[in-house]
C-alpha cells in the first residue's frame, strides 16, 4: 500500500495516524504549516515538512481538527492532485448502506447506521452516532459520544459538541456549533451557538 501523509501533527493527527496504521497503511510521515515543528516527533512518527513535502499524487489523511481549516485543505487536495483518504477504525460499525465523503475520518466505536452520508472531511468522533437517513455537509465534526437521531441533517462546517444529542429530523444550519451536552430538538439557522436543554441559540 502507498504511504499515506498526515497533514497536521498535533494530537488529533495523531489520533488519524493511529487509525491509518491500525488499517496497515505506510505513515510518511505529518506535514504541518508551522515550520516550527518540522522534525519533532510527533507520537511515533515525525513531523517532515510543510506543502512542499507532500508529492503530487500523493495519498493524504486530513488530521485537522478545525472544520474551517479542513475546509480549506480540501481545496489545496484538489490543486494539488493529493488523494484524499477516508479511514474508520477498526472498531467502528459502519451500515453498508451508509456513504462516506472522501477525507472523511470515523474514530473508535462510532456508529454510522443505514442510508446516512457525510460530505468530504468530516470528523466522526469517539464512540458517537450518526442514525438511518442522516445527511451531513462537508466539514462537519460529530464530537465524542454526540448522538444524531434518525433524519438529521447538519449543514457544513458544523459543530455537534461533545455529548450532546440531536432528536429526529431536525435540520441544522451551516457553521452552527452545538455546545457540549446540549440537546437540540428544533431546527438551528446558520452560524448560531446553541447551548442547554433544550438548546438555544445565543447569537
Amino acid at each position: 500500500m502507498s504511504q499515506l501523509f498526515v497533514y497536521g501533527g498535533g494530537g488529533h493527527g495523531i489520533v488519524v495516524a493511529e487509525i491509518a496504521a491500525a488499517l496497515n497503511y505506510g505513515i510518511a510521515g505529518f506535514v504541518d504549516d508551522d515550520q516550527q515543528k518540522w522534525g519533532l516527533a510527533a507520537g511515533s512518527w515525525s513531523i517532515i515538512g510543510g506543502l512542499d513535502a507532500i508529492p503530487q499524487g500523493a495519498l493524504v489523511a486530513l488530521g485537522i481538527g478545525n472544520n474551517y481549516v479542513r475546509e480549506r485543505l480540501i481545496s489545496r487536495a484538489t490543486d494539488n492532485g493529493w488523494q484524499l483518504v477516508s479511514l474508520v477504525h477498526p472498531s467502528a460499525v459502519i451500515s453498508p448502506t451508509a456513504q462516506l465523503g472522501d477525507g472523511t475520518v470515523v474514530m473508535a466505536q462510532a456508529a454510522v447506521n443505514a442510508r446516512a452520508r457525510t460530505g468530504r472531511g468530516c470528523i466522526l468522533n469517539t464512540g458517537c452516532s450518526v442514525d438511518h437517513d442522516c445527511v451531513l455537509g462537508d466539514c462537519v465534526h460529530v464530537g465524542p459520544g454526540a448522538r444524531l437521531a434518525g433524519g438529521v441533517r447538519v449543514g457544513s462546517r458544523s459543530l455537534v459538541g461533545i455529548g450532546s444529542c440531536i432528536v429526529p429530523d431536525v435540520t441544522v444550519g451551516q457553521g452552527v456549533v452545538i455546545g457540549a451536552g446540549a440537546a437540540v430538538v428544533r431546527d438551528m439557522p446558520d452560524e448560531v451557538t446553541a447551548v442547554g436543554v433544550p438548546a438555544k441559540p445565543r447569537g
